[in-house]
């Protein structure tokens, strides 16, 4: 399976390709006032508004840096009742793509029920690194804020 590769600090996340529609630079947003923190703001992509999601902050309570190697992934996102929305997810030193094969990954052996996204762990001469569940992503105060009233795309 192919991954994009990022960091948080030292410890490497990954993001499933198969969902990803295109990587971006880090560009300027409009920010939405009273917006949960971990909201970056409103990006325009081909005239349309998409929500970007600032992965740095849901993990670490500081926000995403605007550094060369951060990047903005436009991904479906998929909820468990079928419906499907774009959405950014702004993190830094995205810098590779990485294959891992499915029987790799096994429990991180830790539950955090406040950090639902984090997945499943796989190791190599690099150390550890995170897969990130995408439809787990999204605290459900935000997707409440943010598609509220708004149809999926089909």
């Amino acid at each position: 399976m192919l991954f994009l590769q990022f960091k948080s600090g030292d410890d490497r996340y990954l993001l499933e390709a198969k969902n990803v529609i295109e990587i971006i630079p880090f560009v300027h947003l409009k920010k939405i006032p009273k917006a949960p923190s971990y909201v970056a703001g409103l990006l325009n992509y081909r005239g349309k508004t998409i929500p970007v999601i600032d992965v740095c902050y849901l993990m670490t309570d500081k926000k995403c840096e605007p550094k060369l190697s951060s990047r903005i992934v436009l991904t479906n996102y998929n909820k468990d009742d079928g419906q499907q929305f774009c959405i950014g997810i702004l993190n830094e030193h995205l810098t590779e793509t990485v294959n891992w094969d499915e029987s790799e990954f096994s429990s991180s052996g830790v539950n955090l029920e406040e950090e639902p996204y984090l997945d499943s762990v796989a190791t190599d001469d690099k150390g550890v690194a995170q897969r990130i569940n995408i439809a787990k992503l999204l605290p459900e105060e935000a997707y409440e804020i943010l598609f509220k009233g708004e149809s999926s795309d089909d």
